[in-house]
């Protein structure tokens, strides 16, 4: 259910996905007999108010606010009331989708084994999955994204799997996964050929050598360089992004070769929250507004003059979205909620590396969500955070309990 955003049951007037079946069959039900929590009702209320505010000032499309405000006002419910019925057993929940997020690596497997021996279906997924598309080039010749729409979201969503084989390696352990399971979790990610899969590996290696010291720093550089140089030397695509980045970011140049790919698909919708913040910096124009700001501040009808448009509704980034529609406010409650809930060192006792463990992963996932995925609810993203935060509550009072037990 989490990850069934590769089919859809119609567009128009909005994707119905597999999993809405889900919500809108047992939400109602939970919702009559738990009634809508408090704290869901405290973080929907501003939001709703600044989004009908700017429909009044016509910096927002009703349907477009509605749908989205909608949607994850659903999507938060779903999964808290889930979150409830498992008596917040949020531990549970954390290694169901560590094991959802394997099930998608044995999936990969299979397309990276079915494409080297040239059996089409079992690579290319068209035939069952009508919002997927098979991706060309990467290390084998296709970038590998399982069931899931890009190889970006895959290398996203399994990050903290990934963080996790990391850690098993490093200290020779069997966390969840087994070590030869963990060699080939990193070996998927690697397959993506996706640049924000290369850097949740290096994050991911920081945070498990436990402490963040000058010569991990130095090995996670010598290992993320060396690994850039073969890709960037051996796989074309990825050099043309790397390319294109350069140019654009550091040359300024906007000929077709650097605008017409992803690169500039960051830079644009960049400009486009830095000039949505210019005019509303405060409280940003409304959830669903970036379609709004794009067609007002998109490079493509300034500086080029292509008709195209790029990640119009989602931003290609967290960041990015929160920024041109919750502004400074969004903005900054998510990035303390992300660094408050963080769990960096904790004391020795046992009790304690559950918590760790389950912090760090997920963080990996959110600052890869940060930078490069701007869909609220893809792929169990509100989930993540709700297991964050209770994570984090769960081991402060462990901590209580702990100190009280010494005393």
């Amino acid at each position: 259910m989490l990850f069934s955003s590769g089919y859809v049951f119609f567009k128009v007037p909005f994707e119905f996905y597999f999993h809405y079946i889900f919500f809108l069959t047992l939400l109602p039900i939970w919702v009559l007999r738990y009634g809508i929590p408090k704290i869901i009702i405290k973080l929907l209320f501003i939001p709703l108010i600044i989004g009908l505010v700017h429909i009044g000032l016509g910096n927002n499309n009703p349907f477009t606010f509605f749908k989205i405000f909608g949607g994850l006002s659903i999507t938060i419910m779903f999964f808290y009331h889930f979150l409830i019925i498992k008596d917040f057993d949020f531990k549970k929940l954390f290694s169901w989708y560590i094991k959802f997020c394997y099930f998608l690596v044995l999936i990969g497997t299979v397309q990276v084994i079915s494409f080297l021996i040239d059996f089409e279906y079992g690579y290319n997924f068209n035939w069952i999955l009508n919002k997927w598309s098979l991706v060309k080039g990467g290390i084998v010749g296709i970038r590998v994204n399982s069931i899931l729409s890009e190889p970006t979201y895959l290398a996203t969503v399994v990050s903290p799997l990934v963080y996790i084989s990391v850690k098993n390696l490093i200290s020779k352990s069997d966390l969840y996964i087994k070590k030869y399971q963990s060699i080939l979790v990193i070996v998927i990610s690697i397959l993506t050929t996706s640049s924000i899969g290369f850097f949740g590996i290096l994050l991911s290696l920081l945070l498990a050598t436990n402490t963040i010291r000058l010569r991990y720093l130095f090995i996670g550089l010598f290992i993320s360089i060396s690994g850039f140089l073969v890709t960037y030397n051996n796989v074309p695509d990825f050099r043309a992004r790397v390319d294109s980045a350069f140019g654009l970011w550091i040359e300024d140049d906007f000929s077709a070769k650097n605008t017409n790919n992803s690169s500039f698909v960051l830079y644009n919708n960049l400009h486009i929250a830095l000039e949505g913040l210019k005019n509303n910096p405060l409280f940003g124009t409304g959830l669903g507004s970036h379609e709004v700001a794009f067609k007002n501040y998109t490079l493509t009808k300034s500086v080029i003059k292509y008709d195209f448009e790029f990640n119009i509704k989602d931003g290609n980034s967290l960041f990015i979205r929160l920024c041109t529609e919750t502004g400074l406010l969004g903005l900054v409650f998510i990035l303390l909620l992300t660094i408050r809930c963080f769990i960096y060192r904790v004391p020795s006792a046992d009790i304690f590396q559950e918590n760790k463990i389950i912090s760090q992963s997920i963080f990996v996932l959110l600052i890869l969500t940060l930078i490069r995925q701007g869909n609220y609810m893809l792929n169990g993203l509100p989930l993540m955070f709700i297991i964050y935060y209770y994570n984090y509550i769960d081991y402060k009072n462990l901590k209580l309990m702990h100190v009280s037990d010494d005393t």
